[in-house]
């Protein structure tokens, strides 16, 4: 009985090998889909002919296309003279597509066509070797649905392959790119491998057609493995400022050697604001075991202004391996990027960002997940998006991060997005993947605190002057004096009034507020937080500089405060635009700003009733501003802040 099943199923296995047809399906969408499949037609196609080959299709997950059902191309399908219709029917959480396969009996052979259809369309048979195409709706969101048989059917081998396809594949809000305190950062491994080393194939084609996926309203991509200068330099490039990114960094440790090996680094930023300041740092260790030593791995740095905000950006490609050697350089590299952040000096009020391929996950043997937090000493944004960034299926293997650093500026809200890129492009069309990594999006919330009135100020005494804080967010406050806290002083504001000289000193505010991560019950989320939620203190200093109550300072020769009424300038404090208006009897004169020990900064004539000055190139502080006519002096202090 074993022998006779057993010839059996291998002589249904040959006819099907010989003469079948296969529906194959990519599902990048963010649903999934069951599979069931009904007929219709003048006949019916014996089960014993037809193979479903799929339970379910799983959106953005399996980096192949999903073979889902087989069907007999031979006679015992469907005999000369009849006509049968298959519907393999995807079940969404809301709708139901149909792929469609009609078989036409003839002598000997059978003939193809095949169709779709789902809530709101259906295509029509065709047998065309051409890509179909259209575009509908699936819960909600636009999605185009592309597909093409594979040959020409001679042989009654044809095969389809469908793709479902988000468009686009991720959004970002034009509000975040219009918000200086919102930062939103991809870090991607792309996989472009120099001189012929074994990795996803079309390096050229991935690095011309992936900016195009990406949104417009991204703020700063990079990239890890962009390794090959060919495709970086001819495609990758100028696509990305096609793309509208038109800031760059140079590539991570970069080699000018004829015989580039090491390689360079493969780390690189793309920014759509200015990217003020970059700098790099190549890593002391390589695991051999990993052929780290091929390439000069390390971190790379950005110092980005979006709107007026820095954000300080950096990325790294870690150690790839598991061997002794490499576990060695993934400890090593974990202090260095502790010590490269550092060393920028970057003030503590100040975002700091790190991301890229850790090539350390939460579940990675060796305790090297504690010891990379202990290290590093990054907050963890909440996880959105795949328990996966590398297509194994492992949960909880996610090596590809974006993370905020806990000793600076802490966001109010962070996600960790892990999103597979793809493309619907026909030369891409059988590869489909950019990449064999899938990518992180960092998405950071900062609260705006700003300063008021900062800057090395000098007063006479019996003035006051007022020390500002400014915050969208409920923070805590604490004004301190020569490092010194000043009792009671615990508001936005400090006020010196009646200053006196022992009020002189270095001024700042302690600015304190809390943040709670991991307190979800995401299964993800309890991954990377082992022991519970994480609350982050945040205490940062504002400096806000020297006050000098000084009387000799403010004591000008021969020169009194006048309200004399023959000028005013407004507004008054200012940024550094005012404007003077002068009292009618002001014919001509001349305009002078000097500093408060008498140091003449600008000098000029009255051209009319009302002037224009910019003071903006002068520090923050108190000045004053005289007129000189007709043998009379008036002055005014301004502020400039």
């Amino acid at each position: 009985f074993t022998f006779i099943s057993s010839a059996i199923c291998l002589l249904l296995g040959s006819t099907l090998a010989s003469a079948q047809s296969t529906f194959r399906v990519r599902n990048s969408t963010w649903q999934d889909f069951t599979l069931e499949v009904q007929q219709a037609g003048t006949s019916l196609v014996p089960e014993s002919e037809w193979q479903l080959l799929a339970d379910t299709v799983l959106g953005w997950w399996d980096d192949e296309p999903v073979e889902v059902f087989s069907c007999n191309r031979t006679n015992a399908a469907v005999a000369e003279g009849d006509t049968a219709v298959v519907h393999v029917l995807l079940r969404g959480a809301q709708d139901t597509l149909r792929l469609r396969m009609r078989l036409i009996g003839f002598e000997d052979s059978t003939a193809m066509q095949f169709a779709i259809d789902g809530p709101d369309f259906s295509q029509p048979w065709t047998d065309s070797p051409d890509f179909q195409e259209l575009e509908t709706t699936l819960l909600g969101k636009t999605v185009v649905i592309k597909y093409r048989a594979d040959n020409s059917d001679a042989e009654q081998q044809r095969n389809v392959f469908f793709t479902i396809h988000d468009l686009p594949i991720y959004e970002i809000s034009e509000e975040d790119f219009n918000d200086p305190n919102v930062m939103n950062a991809m870090f991607y491994n792309i996989q472009m491998l120099p001189f012929g080393v074994s990795g996803l194939p079309q390096a050229g084609d991935r690095a011309s057609l992936l900016p195009e996926q990406i949104s417009p309203y991204q703020d700063v991509v990079m990239y890890c493995e962009v390794f090959d200068d060919g495709p970086r330099q001819n495609a990758l490039i100028p696509a990305m400022q096609a793309a509208g990114f038109p800031y760059k960094t140079e590539v991570l440790n970069p080699t000018n050697s004829i015989l580039p090996i090491p390689w360079n680094g493969g780390v690189m930023f793309f920014s759509r604001w200015p990217i003020e300041f970059e700098d790099d740092f190549d890593f002391t260790l390589c695991g051999q075991a990993a052929q780290d030593c091929l390439a000069s791995k390390g971190i790379k740095y950005a110092r980005v202004n979006k709107l007026g905000k820095r954000y300080h950006l950096f990325g790294t490609h870690m150690d790839a391996g598991g061997q002794e050697d490499d576990i060695l350089a993934k400890r090593t590299q974990m202090g260095e990027i502790r010590d490269f952040i550092d060393a920028q000096n970057i003030p503590d009020g100040e975002p700091v960002i790190f991301g890229g391929d850790f090539n350390v996950s939460p579940i990675h043997p060796e305790n090297l997940y504690p010891a990379m937090l202990d290290s590093i000493g990054p907050y963890i944004p909440y996880h959105i998006g795949f328990y996966n960034s590398t297509f194994d299926g492992e949960f909880g293997k996610i090596i590809d991060n974006a993370w905020g650093d806990r000793s600076h500026l802490v966001a109010l809200e962070a996600t960790n997005d892990i999103i597979t890129m793809r493309s619907l492009e026909p030369v891409l069309w059988e590869l489909g993947e950019f990449s064999d990594h899938r990518c992180a999006l960092g998405r950071f919330v900062y609260p705006d605190i700003e300063m008021i009135g900062a800057g090395d100020t000098v007063i006479c005494p019996g003035e006051s002057i007022v020390l500002s804080m400014q915050s969208d967010t409920e923070v805590s406050y604490q004004w301190e004096k020569n490092g010194e806290e000043l009792p009671g002083e615990t508001t936005s504001q400090l006020t010196i009034a009646n200053a006196t000289e022992a009020n002189s000193g270095q001024y700042r505010c302690v600015v304190r507020y809390e943040v709670i991560y991991g307190d979800t019950d995401d299964p993800v989320t309890q991954v990377f937080f082992p022991n519970g939620a994480d609350t982050v203190r945040s205490a940062f200093n504002f400096e806000f500089g020297q006050i000098t109550v000084s009387q000799p300072q403010c004591a000008l020769s021969s020169v009194q405060e006048s309200s004399s009424g023959m000028f005013s300038v407004f507004p008054n404090p200012s940024e550094g635009m005012v404007t003077v208006r002068f009292a009618e009897d002001v014919v001509n004169g001349t305009l002078l700003l000097t500093d408060l020990t008498g140091r003449l900064l600008q000098s000029r004539p009255v051209s009319g009733p009302v002037m224009e000055l910019d003071l903006s190139g002068n520090a923050p502080g108190m000045y004053l501003l005289l007129i000189e006519t007709g043998g009379m002096v008036s002055s005014t202090r301004i502020c400039i802040h």
